[in-house]
């Protein structure tokens, strides 16, 4: 009888931690599909990438779709605060190209503040630049 009875507890022990693990799993945050990320609704969309260089200056755009056509609010600062440019859209769709004097070998630090409404947003970009230099040699008998 006493076999039973501890049979009977490790039983229950085993659901009940059975019964915590399901729970855990299915209670743990999820993750979306593709690696999409959870748009939030205060956020503005805007994609800045590197489109090039002109004359070893880099070149970034900053693409937005504004299919409503609101008024939409663009500043490039410095990290000092100093104004690059500001802007004002209503296009449904705004690409703008900016490029940034680089000459020295210090990383470029810009501000990228975009409103529209009531939201408004601000982002710090880095602008790396790094050389390699490859210098192939081939001999080759003739």
């Amino acid at each position: 009888m006493k076999i039973m009875k501890t049979a009977n507890t490790s039983i229950k022990r085993i659901a009940a931690f059975g019964a915590l693990v399901l729970a855990l799993v299915f209670t743990a945050g999820t993750a979306n599909a593709n690696g999409e990320k959870v748009k939030d609704a205060n956020r503005i969309p805007v994609d800045v990438r590197y489109v090039g260089s002109i004359n070893q200056q880099p070149v970034l755009e900053v693409a937005y779709d504004n299919p409503a056509g609101e008024a939409m609010n663009i500043t490039l600062r410095d990290l000092d605060g100093n104004v690059l440019y500001t802007g004002s859209f209503t296009d449904k769709k705004i690409a703008k190209r900016f490029q940034f004097d680089n000459q020295g070998s210090d990383d470029i630090k810009i501000k990228l503040t975009v409103s529209q409404g009531k939201k408004s947003q601000t982002e710090i970009f880095q602008i790396n630049r790094n050389s390699q230099v490859i210098e192939q040699v081939v001999v080759a008998k003739l």
